[in-house]
């Protein structure tokens, strides 16, 4: 049934279509078994009088018979017709005789039954001293059926009645029951749906609550409730709707592009803002004009007529005293009703097309073409004059690093016999006059055994060139760690910016010497004092192109002489110092060898120094070692 039809539904009990057929099932089901029932037991009574018959005829033959047997013997008919009278008062007998044997002689008692009856007949046979027997006669009762009948019929009747009474009474009952918690709860809600609009404002249905009949949390609640559900996510979904259909709109509205709708008859029905500016129509005026008409193509006309598709049709009008060119496209629509036939939308191409006789302007001046390309070419030449430079600046670099590390392993061969022969030189206590001489040799070998050191790291294959996957934070939180005491000595904070689980394949050496040496840089020559305020900041993270590392201090900073010679060896501005100048060198050499990656560098006075380190993703089968 319609939900606009709901309020056709009555409210009384016994209107309710369902309440109607639940209570014929019922009554018919309940006369049924009452039927049955009434049935069984008709019958258990039917067996139980016929049986108190058979006992009283038994009786009459156990008890009685004797007894008229001797009134029989001594002839004494008054006694005899005064038992015959009593027995014929017995519950269940309703006619008893006594003939004799020669059947001269009949006495008898009641009225004979005329209709269905059950009898008995006995002999009467006296039993003498002797035990000699004699048949003096029979002894015949009968016993009316019509009465057990009527008993049975009345039984039944009563039966029928009262179980009558009792359906009728619960069906009514179960009829008001069904009233209270079904029939007017569903007329409640069907009710609800018939008023229900989806652009009001959501209000729940409330049902009526009966105690002990109805519940919260039965079927018919919970059908509230899916209702109550059902009409708010309506309600949202109108919203939303409402708010797409707006949003739409604004668009068509607000876009450049023009956006149409026809009829079957190719009348426009809706128009976007722009096209009815642009064409000097309005809404009122959209049913009153068709698109072909206002846009003359034959073409399209054509498509429109047919009501085929079609796309990319160029259209040129004069809007305005101006030339604008358009590509309209155009579809056929199957809606359930054939107000609209086709929709579509036009693009102005009017810039493009003068950029395209713009560009064909450009190709035809083939000098300025010429020039053009001339700058570009001259401009990729800077850039490969750039790029072979930075070659040959790295290539130098590693030379000048394998240079220095062959030197290193020569001198270290006679640095160790000059060490060992000086061992063997000791004095024997300090007031030897050699004494202070033997110390200073000491001291200058092993000045040199440190610089050896230095120079064997300026090479970036240095035997631990095995690539293995590190935990980059772990690492840097290692070297950070290490290096703690002289961090300390300056109060220089360490801010590390790197995901926890970065795992990232390289060689660990080499991001050793690269940051320890540059932490190191910085604490020697970026921070003149200590200050809580001195701060380096090490950001890590991973690029599509590889790793991106960013090294930062806050420190004093270098001019831009000073920078473009930051990586140069033996280069320091602390040459009376432990300083030789080969800690950035090192670095260098492990990023764009060891690592096969790029570092650039920016600082100014005062504003500390900047490095960025771009490396790329190494095989982590790559070994480098000697």
């Amino acid at each position: 049934m319609p939900l606009s039809t709901s309020h056709k539904l009555s409210r009384h009990p016994f209107a309710s279509v369902i309440g109607r057929r639940i209570i014929i099932v019922l009554i018919i089901i309940s006369s049924l078994i009452t039927l049955t029932s009434t049935l069984i037991q008709l019958y258990s009574d039917y067996r139980k009088e016929v049986s108190s018959v058979e006992t009283r005829f038994q009786e009459l033959k156990d008890v009685h018979v004797e007894s008229l047997t001797i009134n029989l013997w001594e002839f004494n008919e008054h006694q005899l017709n005064i038992r015959l009278e009593g027995l014929v008062k017995l519950p269940d007998i309703s006619f008893i005789r006594v003939t004799s044997a020669t059947s001269n002689q009949v006495w008898q008692a009641g009225k004979e039954v005329t209709g269905d009856k059950m009898s008995q007949l006995i002999p009467l046979q006296y039993n003498g001293q002797d035990s000699s027997r004699f048949m003096l006669g029979q002894l015949y009762a009968e016993s009316s059926s019509e009465r057990i009948y009527q008993q049975l019929l009345q039984t039944f009747l009563s039966t029928l009645i009262v179980n009558g009474i009792k359906t009728f009474i619960v069906s009514g009952l179960i009829l008001w029951v069904f009233q209270l918690s079904v029939n007017r709860r569903i007329l409640r809600i069907l009710n609800y749906l018939d008023h229900f609009l989806p652009n009001q404002p959501h209000k729940a249905i409330q049902l009526d609550q009966v105690p002990f009949i109805t519940s919260e949390h039965d079927e018919i609640s919970i059908l509230a409730l899916s209702v109550n559900q059902l009409s708010y996510n309506l309600n949202q979904l109108y919203a939303k709707i409402e708010a797409e259909r707006d949003r739409f709109t604004d668009f068509a509205n607000s876009a450049s592009d023009w956006l149409w709708e026809t009829d079957a008859e190719g009348r426009i029905t809706f128009a976007s803002e722009q096209m009815q500016a642009q064409l000097g129509i309005t809404d009122n005026q959209t049913y009153s004009h068709k698109l072909t008409d206002l846009i003359p193509n034959r073409a399209m006309g054509e498509a429109i007529r047919q009501g085929h598709d079609f796309k990319s049709v160029e259209v040129r009008l004069n809007l305005h005293g101006e030339e604008r060119n358009f590509i309209f496209h155009g579809a056929q629509v199957h809606p359930r009703s054939q107000a609209v036939s086709m929709r579509g939308s036009a693009i102005e191409i009017t810039s493009r097309k003068r950029a395209e006789q713009a560009l064909q302007e450009l190709n035809e001046t083939l000098e300025k073409r010429v020039v053009l390309r001339t700058l570009e070419l001259e401009q990729s030449l800077h850039k490969l004059e750039i790029t072979q430079s930075q070659l040959i600046e790295r290539e130098k670099m590693a030379a000048l690093a394998s240079l220095i590390s062959g030197i290193a392993h020569e001198i270290n061969t006679p640095l160790g016999v000059a060490i060992t022969a000086g061992m063997m030189l000791e004095p024997d206590s300090e007031e030897d006059p050699n004494y202070e001489a033997y110390k200073l040799m000491q001291a200058n070998l092993q000045r040199v055994v440190r610089l050896i050191q230095v120079f064997k790291q300026t090479t970036a294959q240095n035997g631990q060139g095995r690539v293995e996957p590190v935990y980059v934070k772990q690492l840097l939180g290692d070297i950070i760690i290490g290096l703690q005491q002289k961090l300390q000595d300056k109060q220089i904070n360490v801010q590390l910016t790197c995901e926890d689980n970065l795992n990232w394949p390289t060689i660990t050496q080499s991001w050793v010497q690269i940051f320890h040496q540059m932490i190191n840089n910085s604490i020697i020559h970026g921070f003149k004092s200590s200050d809580p305020s001195n701060n380096i900041a090490i950001s890590i993270r991973e690029t599509p192109d590889g790793l991106s590392i960013c090294y930062q201090d806050n420190g004093q900073g270098m001019s831009q002489q000073e920078l473009n010679k930051l990586f140069e060896p033996f280069h320091t501005s602390k040459r009376d110092s432990i300083c030789i100048g080969l800690g950035m060198h090192i670095v260098y050499n492990q990023v764009s060898q060891a690592l096969a990656g790029s570092i650039q560098t920016a600082s100014k006075p005062g504003e500390g120094l900047k490095v960025m380190i771009q490396l790329p993703l190494l095989p982590e089968t790559l070994s480098v070692g000697g």
